[in-house]
């Protein structure tokens, strides 16, 4: 029986904004936000790339048009030799524009959160910050939420979008699930642009492999240039793979301590007009940001069955808070997107009485997501060995291998980064059909 009204969804990132106008426009509902962080914290972030998977979900979110003016167009990857040679130049919007309308956008994280706080406004969504989740009950028909100023909040539905260190996940739905490290960490930096561009390269993405890691910048709005340098770092002496937060403050500080003298290491070993501007981008960088890689491991629950057939479960995970993926495959916030939408047609489905209850909701969506989900981890992860420390020797032996490859991968329909073409052409509203 249909039983749903007002949605609770923890978290007011990019996935929780974006389920909350869903679900208002689209299946009209009543959702409300809670935020554990604050208005100004909670947007922060780097710059994020949004394949054409991704931005077809924005637009049927209704918010291209408000995106747009704060992204920018990219048309290419261009892969440096350390020598300061074009290895290769890889076209990666073409052909997903020709085939689904979209390309490949670069857009900084604050400015999306905005436009989608934006877009929250227009169904007069309520967002509650300064809110931090202490327990969660679930009663058949409806679930309580609790939290640590002594608030609580009850509803049909609940959904976690609270990201990687969910409160959701830990609390109620998966407690054993916790983040692993992946060995991988990056620095990086918002700046502005150094030198004049020529106007094609302003859509270009720009990279180069080191024996010490990943070199790469990406343009931004406002003639600002994303870098950042993605290499491998042990876990901090005492640390465990689970501690995820804490165990990193002394860590970061000496990082961003020393990472001008290490960066200056590694451009050392580049050369040419690209290791020249480089150099100029990292000399002209004030805020510099360290931030390790983490992802979720595969397999965990993403809500909780109920205990007889006379109940529906009520709270189900999405986005980062269910599959967290490490960023090297580029696809994070796509992926949240997609659950969005694939919910919501699912959740319209249940309205219209084709599932009898909410429990087989929740089923459809686990089984047609994880495969998804297992293919772009199973991508990140060899991507992000490319960051790992090596000899100059398999650097240069790595340039002429791809080289190669990547040749051989536009034959056979690949993208520069080893995401298929038909990652990037999927259309998750087809698996509702």
């Amino acid at each position: 029986m249909y039983d749903l009204d007002k949605v609770i969804i923890i978290g007011g990132g990019p996935t929780g904004l974006a389920a909350a106008i869903r679900l208002a426009q689209h299946n009209k509902l009543s959702p409300v936000i809670y935020e554990l962080r604050d208005p100004d914290t909670a947007g922060i972030g780097g710059s994020l790339g949004i394949p054409a998977n991704g931005l077809r979900c924005l637009h049927r979110l209704g918010l291209w048009d408000t995106i747009l003016p704060h992204s920018v167009d990219i048309t290419t990857t261009v892969l440096h030799s350390t020598s300061g040679s074009v290895l290769s130049e890889v076209d990666v919007s073409t052909e997903a524009k020709q085939k689904t309308g979209f390309g490949y956008l670069r857009i900084n994280r604050v400015d999306l959160v905005e436009c989608l706080r934006d877009g929250t406004q227009k169904y007069q969504i309520p967002i509650h910050y300064n809110k931090q989740v202490t327990g969660i009950e679930e009663h058949g028909d409806s679930v309580t939420v609790t939290f640590s100023d002594g608030t609580s909040d009850t509803a049909s539905l609940l959904l976690g979008c609270d990201g990687m260190h969910s409160a959701v996940r830990t609390l109620h739905v998966d407690a054993g699930i916790t983040p692993v490290y992946s060995g991988i960490a990056a620095i990086s930096s918002i700046v502005d642009d150094v030198i004049d561009r020529d106007p094609k390269d302003a859509g270009c993405l720009h990279s180069t492999i080191t024996p010490h890691g990943m070199l790469a910048t990406a343009p931004c709005a406002a003639k600002q240039v994303f870098w950042f340098f993605s290499k491998e770092v042990p876990l901090p002496t005492g640390s465990s793979s689970a501690d995820v937060r804490d165990g990193w403050s002394l860590h970061r500080q000496k990082e961003l301590a020393d990472c001008r003298s290490s960066l200056a290491t590694v451009l050392d070993c580049v050369h040419g007009k690209w290791g020249q501007y480089l150099r100029q981008l990292v000399d002209t960088s004030r805020d510099l940001h360290f931030y390790p890689h983490y992802r979720l491991p595969l397999g965990g629950r993403w809500f909780v069955p109920s205990a007889t057939p006379q109940e529906s479960p009520r709270v189900l995970l999405m986005g980062d808070a269910a599959h967290a993926v490490q960023p090297h495959a580029g696809q994070g916030v796509s992926l949240a997107f997609e659950d969005v939408l694939l919910f919501s047609g699912l959740l319209e489905k249940y309205q219209a009485g084709d599932y009898t209850d909410l429990g087989e909701v929740f089923d459809r969506f686990d089984v047609i997501r994880r495969p998804r989900i297992q293919r772009i981890n199973e991508v990140a992860l060899h991507n992000g060995r490319m960051r790992r420390n090596q000899s100059p020797w398999a650097v240069w032996f790595k340039e002429w291998y791809m080289w190669i490859m990547l040749h051989v991968n536009r034959f056979w329909g690949m993208s520069m980064s080893g995401v298929l073409n038909g990652d990037i052409l999927y259309d998750v509203e087809t698996e509702l059909k």
